[in-house]
């Protein structure tokens, strides 16, 4: 169903959107008001990027995954590179600073990303998108 007048772009098109920081809806960039912070919604096509209340607990949820296997992918090829004498505490020290470095770095595309996910799995709601919005317009992707 969806919003009237809103063509969605396909869900390929909307992850990769949301995993270079653009809005999920209209492509339109700059989402990000700080490393920390999202705009509340797009400034092309009004689009909210918290549709609801508690909707980045997905984001906090994917920024995990991805850190803990960024984790997982440095003890497995540290352990692997040094074996039979794996050097512990260095291994220990250098996962340690890979899984705050992705915890940090992942976490605004973590934010747009989340909000394509949530675009595709939930229809866009009248309202939701302005109806000036003008979906023939495709500026990315």
């Amino acid at each position: 169903m969806g919003a009237p007048g809103v063509v969605m772009p396909s869900r390929f098109k909307m992850l990769v959107r949301g995993f270079t920081g653009r809005c999920a809806i209209c492509g339109a960039s700059r989402l990000t008001l700080s490393w920390l912070n999202v705009a509340p919604r797009c400034k092309r096509c009004n689009f909210p990027l918290e549709r609801n209340e508690g909707h980045f607990v997905g984001a906090v949820g994917m920024n995990t995954i991805v850190t803990f296997g960024s984790i997982l992918i440095t003890v497995l090829i540290g352990a692997a590179l040094t074996a039979p004498d794996v050097p512990v505490g260095k291994l220990s020290i250098i996962t340690v600073a890979v899984g705050l470095f992705m915890s940090f770095f992942f976490f605004p595309i973590s934010k747009t990303l989340w909000s394509a996910v949530d675009a595709m799995m939930v229809d866009l709601q009248p309202g939701e998108v302005d109806p000036r919005y003008d979906p023939s317009v495709d500026i990315t992707v």
